[in-house]
């Protein structure tokens, strides 16, 4: 049987494989140091979820709920190669955004892009069908730029909402003030900042979340 248990320190033997799983499920263009997320675990505004089982970490989640806003980011997630397919990411997914921390948060989720012609495409869609399933929805005309956390470049990514009830849309300032509050507290970049006008410019005042 699986468990979830939230982490509460990098000290446990259930941090190390977490950090397995994270190396193994996400690339280098996408990955924070270890020192990195030892460091956030300590943070209130930060869930870490390992799902376990005998004893094993099989999947984690970690999410961060950004400080005076109404929007949550889910970062990671991931399940061990040999555990997939058993609904343990959905298991998980629900987790987070039930948590006391978000369930009254939109949730945001950076997935990568499923318009490239990548090598990687399919699994790229197939994520973004599987967040889709669980009642996430595409802010749409949005070219989302991650910043980078490695010295390789970030793949082209895609940007998802979940809320139980989500709106039709959402007014660009709005918008703004997630991207801002996700620029900063998730990636300690300086505000104003020039990629998130980029993003907004070509967008209408109501952005549609479909």
């Amino acid at each position: 049987m699986v468990r979830l248990e939230q982490l509460l320190s990098s000290s446990p033997s259930e941090f190390e494989g977490v950090l397995r799983i994270y190396t193994e499920a996400h690339p280098a263009s996408e990955r924070k140091s270890a020192d990195a997320l030892a460091h956030m675990i300590a943070r209130p505004e930060y869930l870490f979820l390992a799902a376990i089982e005998a004893d094993a970490v099989v999947g984690f989640a970690i999410a961060t709920a950004f400080a005076d806003s109404d929007a949550a980011l889910l970062e990671y997630m991931a399940v061990d190669a040999s555990h997939r397919g058993r609904g343990l990411g959905r298991q998980m997914f629900r987790a987070v955004a039930e948590h006391a921390l978000m369930a009254e948060r939109f949730l945001l989720v950076e997935v990568d892009s499923d318009r490239t012609d990548s090598a990687d495409a399919k699994d790229h869609a197939r994520r973004m069908q599987f967040y889709r399933r669980l009642g996430c929805r595409q802010i749409k005309g949005l070219a989302y730029v991650m910043p980078k956390v490695s010295t390789a470049e970030p793949p082209l990514m895609d940007m998802l909402v979940y809320r139980p009830e989500l709106p039709a849309s959402i007014e660009k300032p709005h918008l703004q003030a997630w991207l801002e509050s996700c620029y900063a507290q998730v990636y300690d970049q300086a505000l104003p900042d020039e990629r998130i006008a980029t993003m907004l410019a070509g967008l209408p005042n109501l952005v549609p979340i479909q």
